[in-house]
């Protein structure tokens, strides 16, 4: 099998091929050389050993992904006049701007597992018995007349791993991990967005079992009273598929994230759909020094860091506010290099330097989550925000 380095360079080969071709306005054989190299992108993240170009890798696969959808709609809507003419009406128009498997949904076996996240023990038990459990212990489910693989929602700050969440709950199950951006469901085409929806069910039943991810779901299940028609046809259209989901002969389970709980249609939290909220908080103090220690691997880093110390200074921040220091940190004595200076290793008062310019930035969010939270009336539903201590 070719290494991630190998993968890497041919997915930038076929990239810088689709841009040439695109500026050709050669639209539909650029989409097609994204999608590949989307697709070596996605490859190369799940077999590289190195953190920064496991993330950098898959950032890729999605830009390139986003990209070939957007090609599709614009070839769609310049070829749109031409192809309803053909057909004496507007049907070609619907199917020509759904979208292929390809373009939804990102599928891989995670590399990540509960053992490789620190801290927040009680929240990996809770999504053990909501997510896994169904799965592992399946017969035990039936014979107490539990129905097993009802919707799990985790909700929380952003930054704070909802994702890692759920990709180390499709390992700890040995599961297929579905990931569905929720920005490409949506269509203009009328009947796409449900057509869409509808693919990524049928697609998640060709695996043996998996786990289907919508991030960021609020996006495409808002509230239907606020809603516009179009949307209120997708939230239709997964409450449908929802129902659909019948784990006994499925073996799927569907998973969202959302930083935005309250503004999540009242229906696609009752039982049977999304049934399973799970808060997912800010990082604790082992999470917290579990996530310097990743983020320092592969840096040179000094004898005078103290992991533990900066957990300890580093409360209420997230986890992608801790990776972000991280990065910072190394930026100063790399600056110092590049100014002519003596390289060195990152110290701690590198760390501290950066650590008195930057506040958490989970706060603001805090705030307005609990505003929303009030003004929703849902203040038991979503505990775990009202009770936070973060302000």
């Amino acid at each position: 099998m070719p290494s991630a380095t190998t993968l890497a360079a041919q997915a930038r080969g076929y990239a810088k091929a689709a841009r040439t071709l695109e500026d050709e306005n050669n639209l539909k054989n650029a989409r097609e050389l994204y999608l590949k190299a989307a697709k070596l992108y996605n490859d190369a993240s799940k077999i590289s050993t190195d953190k920064t170009d496991t993330n950098t890798q898959r950032d890729l696969a999605e830009h390139l992904l986003n990209k070939a959808q957007s090609l599709k709609r614009t070839s769609v809507h310049q070829s749109g006049s031409g192809v309803s003419s053909r057909d004496g009406g507007g049907g070609s128009e619907t199917d020509e701007s759904s979208l292929s498997k390809d373009d939804l949904i990102l599928k891989e076996i995670p590399n990540i597992g509960f053992d490789d996240i620190g801290g927040l023990e009680s929240v990996k038990e809770e999504i053990k018995k909501a997510i896994i459990y169904p799965f592992t212990h399946k017969d035990l489910y039936k014979m107490y007349g539990q129905k097993a693989g009802e919707g799990i929602l985790l909700y929380g700050p952003p930054g704070c791993g909802k994702t890692m969440m759920a990709k180390a709950a499709a390992k700890e199950c040995g599961a297929d991990f579905i990931s569905v951006k929720t920005s490409s469901i949506v269509s203009k085409w009328v009947g796409a967005s449900e057509k869409n929806v509808k693919q990524v069910f049928e697609t998640a039943r060709q695996s043996e079992k998996s786990i289907v991810f919508f991030d960021e779901i609020d996006s495409i299940a808002g509230r239907r009273s606020e809603s516009e028609d179009y949307a209120k046809r997708v939230v239709n259209e997964l409450l449908a598929q929802m129902d659909g989901v019948d784990t006994a002969d499925d073996e799927l389970l569907i998973l969202a994230a959302t930083n935005e709980p309250w503004a999540i249609d009242p229906a696609l939290r009752r039982p049977g759909r999304f049934s399973k909220l799970v808060y997912i908080p800010e990082p604790d103090l082992d999470a917290r020094a579990a996530i310097f220690k990743i983020n320092m691997k592969g840096r040179p880093i000094a004898d005078d860091v103290n992991v533990n110390r900066l957990a300890e200074i580093t409360e209420s921040y997230s986890g992608a506010d801790i990776s972000a220091i991280c990065k910072e940190a190394a930026d100063i004595p790399l600056g110092e290099a590049l100014r002519g200076g003596e390289a060195r290793k990152i110290e701690e008062r590198d760390f501290v330097k950066v650590l008195k310019g930057r506040k958490p930035s989970i706060l603001s969010w805090y705030v307005e989550a609990r505003k929303e939270v009030k003004k929703s009336g849902e203040e038991a539903v979503f505990d775990g925000i009202v009770k936070s201590r973060v302000d």
